[in-house]
């Protein structure tokens, strides 16, 4: 099922820095949010539509155990959007929004750089990277078949507006203002854009439309179900790359667990591995509040959407292809079924 999500007001998601009223001024917020948000939101309007099935929440007989998040986008003006690449770049100073993708470069000049190969741009250019940028649907195909002719970003800030709201603190026992207790938190404003989760594993589905709740506060959103986003895989040849569209939690940090650290080989679902280079962004940090035991989850170390892994085929031991081992699935070693680490397959030139 495929759902988009519309909401009426602003709405605000934590990020994993600690914001305590009165030791903090200031609650940064991100945008979009983690795809566990919108797991946790699913499972809450599922309970909401199916009230006698509450008792068998956390259950062995809970009916949302095989619930799993299969894809997560924006989308604005009838379009798709996906976090840009991080193995994109921009001309420096260029007023246009054309993409350049980097290439694999053999290197041997930094001694410590754990793969042989360097990103790099052919040609002269003076390039810098794109912070929050995304690719419609159009450009994000050609960038998964190299092709950068066609290949256009947009800015964050033109899907989604920024607004600062302020509040205090206030007694419990007397219901007013405290002092030292002002704050300011990063509200997000999706005008005209929205939301879109896909998911399955739900014994009974959600309705086709209704209300939910979502992010800080428990503000009400409007979902509805549409059709299905189609990324047709490309054609590879013995080297390929994966992208990363949501982030993904790995045991050895920046690397999945079934790689080593030393080799940078690895084997996945009968391939046989070796990580050519990557382009990585800087961490996340990924936490949550448990409901059920009324105390903060385990704060994990995540690499961020748009990553990008370049990987070559020493050994196809089954005979199977990236395409179905990778293209449009979760590989974050913690968390998957909640849409950690959804992956796409890319070609390489």
């Amino acid at each position: 099922m495929r759902i988009k999500i519309d909401a009426f007001d602003t709405l605000y998601f934590r990020d994993g820095k600690p914001f305590t009223m009165g030791a903090e001024t200031w609650g940064s917020g991100i945008f979009p949010p983690y795809p566990s948000m919108l797991y946790g939101a699913l499972r809450s309007a599922y309970f909401s539509h199916n009230t006698q099935a509450l008792k068998d929440a956390n259950t062995a007989n809970d009916p949302t155990r095989n619930l799993k998040i299969t894809g997560f986008h924006l989308m604005n003006d009838s379009k798709i959007y996906f976090p840009a690449p991080l193995d994109c770049v921009k001309e420096k100073d260029a007023n246009n929004k054309k993409v350049f993708i980097l290439k694999p470069k053999e290197c041997s000049i930094i001694s410590n750089c754990p793969t042989k190969h360097l990103l790099r741009l052919d040609g002269k250019r003076k390039v810098e990277n794109i912070p929050d940028a995304w690719l419609d649907k159009s450009s994000f195909q050609s960038y998964l078949m190299c092709d950068e002719g066609d290949i256009l970003f947009t800015e964050l800030n033109s899907l989604v507006i920024s607004e600062a709201k302020i509040g205090i603190g206030r007694s419990n026992a007397t219901h007013t203002a405290e002092d030292s207790m002002l704050y300011r938190v990063a509200m997000k404003r999706m005008k005209d854009t929205s939301l879109i989760v896909e998911f399955d594993g739900l014994n009974i589905e959600l309705p086709q439309s209704s209300l939910m709740k979502l992010g800080g506060e428990g503000r009400p959103v409007y979902f509805e179900a549409i059709d299905s986003v189609n990324i047709p895989p490309m054609k590879i040849t013995n080297k390929f790359k994966i992208y990363l569209s949501t982030p993904a939690i790995f045991k050895k940090g920046w690397l999945p667990e079934w790689m080593d650290s030393n080799s940078l080989e690895g084997h996945y679902n009968g391939l046989r591995l070796k990580l050519i280079t990557a382009s990585i962004g800087r961490v996340v940090h990924i936490g949550g509040f448990d409901i059920k035991a009324r105390e903060p989850k385990q704060m994990r170390r995540a690499v961020p959407a748009g990553s990008v892994y370049y990987f070559e085929i020493l050994n196809n031991e089954q005979n199977v292809s990236p395409i179905d081992v990778f293209h449009g699935k979760a590989i974050s070693d913690f968390d998957k079924e909640q849409g950690f680490g959804i992956a796409y397959v890319g070609a390489v030139k």
